[in-house]
């Protein structure tokens, strides 16, 4: 006890030097990105003009600023609804013993190895709009421009998609009313509505039909925009550009998911599943009972890095569209960039830093507290 007392201060040895880089590279920046953007400042005179909040009141002024916080919630949302389930069901899949799994998970993993600039490169090959290879896919598809395409996938999800997915959730309630199935006798329909798959297929069966009659009355259209109507404008239509650089970037994000997710697989202790085999549980209880919350830790830090990468994104857009066409991809980050390094304007630069930073640190601490809470 007496040399604990005496060595105390050791442990601090050790952290001093890496406390001392992130004081240096991390908390200092911070604070002075917060004091620049109360400054007018150019980045090359010797003295800054304190201007109070006058950035932050051009910066709620200016349209490009609304353009970039929509589209970085939008890159927010597609990077949770995407990566993190597809991540999971391919890293449940490598986990398996599947026929040639490590090449298929070392080919999978290969996007995680390329900058944002490289991967920037290859996808603007893909989405050259004459003879790239989405282009040379859709139109073998039998696609003449990006407005036909968007119109059959609309008609497929309105007739297709949603009636199977209403037939397949009412057929799961009814197969839930256990005490139906069990009064009906052993005649031939009796038997028919015990086979759990003839009534998902009669349910998705009716409900096809009644969308198909739908069909006949309602002709949904999406409005082609000029260049949509002509061909494809991955990049130049204004509309699409940034879910065609959202694709892009979760061609990389999809495999850094993956990774956290056989990580966490690998970690879930063998007895529980076998025990829940002994016991007779079904997969679909396996997944939801044992494997979900034994994922937790997982899928925080899957969640977490999701919604930071997609709240700074900038090398990829920067890379492939530098913000346009119009400004119409641009996100804070490269918004920032353009005003700092371009345009000379560090204070103004900064204040965008500043509200980025604050609605990041909003999002990890809202959903980093609620976590905590629950498992408090």
């Amino acid at each position: 006890m007496d040399i604990s007392r005496k060595n105390w201060w050791k442990p601090f040895i050790f952290l001093a030097f890496p406390f001392a880089v992130y004081l240096i590279w991390v908390i200092i920046p911070i604070i002075q990105t917060f004091t620049f953007s109360f400054n007018e400042w150019n980045g090359m005179d010797e003295t800054m003009k304190f201007i109070g909040f006058d950035n932050y009141s051009r910066l709620f002024g200016d349209s490009t600023f609304w353009v970039s916080l929509k589209n970085n919630m939008f890159w927010l949302i597609m990077f949770v609804i995407i990566p993190v389930p597809s991540g999971l069901l391919i890293a449940m899949l490598f986990d398996t013993k599947l026929p040639g799994g490590k090449v298929f998970k070392t080919l999978f993993y290969l996007s995680m190895t390329l900058s944002f600039v490289v991967i920037a490169q290859i996808w603007s090959w893909i989405f050259e709009p004459k003879h790239g290879t989405l282009t040379s896919i859709m139109k073998s598809a039998g696609f003449n421009s990006l407005s036909e395409f968007q119109n059959f996938m609309l008609n497929f999800i309105l007739f297709v998609i949603i009636p199977i997915s209403l037939g397949l959730i009412i057929a799961y309630l009814f197969l839930r009313k256990k005490s139906i199935l069990n009064n009906m006798n052993n005649t031939l329909s009796g038997r028919f509505l015990r086979n759990k798959w003839l009534v998902r297929i009669l349910y998705i069966t009716v409900f096809l039909i009644i969308f198909q009659i739908l069909r006949n009355y309602w002709k949904p259209e999406i409005i082609p925009t000029r260049l949509t109507r002509k061909g494809f404008p991955w990049l130049s239509d204004p509309d699409i550009v940034t879910f065609s650089l959202i694709g892009a970037a979760l061609w990389r994000q999809i495999p850094y998911v993956m990774v956290l997710y056989l990580a966490g697989l690998k970690g879930i202790p063998p007895q529980l599943i076998e025990a829940s085999i002994v016991d007779g549980a079904s997969w679909r209880q396996r997944f939801w009972y044992i494997i979900i919350p034994q994922l937790k830790p997982s899928t925080v830090v899957a969640l977490t890095i999701s919604v930071i990468d997609s709240l700074r994104a900038f090398d990829i857009v920067y890379a492939m569209t530098r913000g346009g066409p119009f400004n119409s991809s641009s996100v804070l980050a490269n918004f920032m960039y353009i005003e700092t390094f371009n345009n000379y304007r560090m204070g103004y630069g900064s204040s965008i830093a500043v509200i980025q930073f604050l609605i990041t640190f909003g999002f990890i601490f809202l959903y980093l507290s609620n976590v905590l809470k629950k498992e408090g």
